[in-house]
């Protein structure tokens, strides 16, 4: 596994599967620039950036 890659965890029903992706790493531009993080999520997510939901097990 590369530096510019991440180890996730897909799954479905009960089976799951490790699956190395790389990461999204778009930035909130209107965010503060000293305060701006990249997306946590892996690139070509679904529509939504991780800075765009308060509490992802809940959105």
């Amino acid at each position: 596994m590369s530096c510019d890659s991440h180890l996730w965890v897909r799954w479905e029903g009960e089976e799951f599967a490790c699956v190395v992706l790389r990461p999204c790493g778009m930035v909130d531009a209107t965010a503060d620039p000293v305060r701006r993080e990249a997306c946590t999520l892996f690139a070509d997510h679904s529509p939504g950036h991780s800075w765009q939901f308060s509490d992802m097990l809940q959105d």
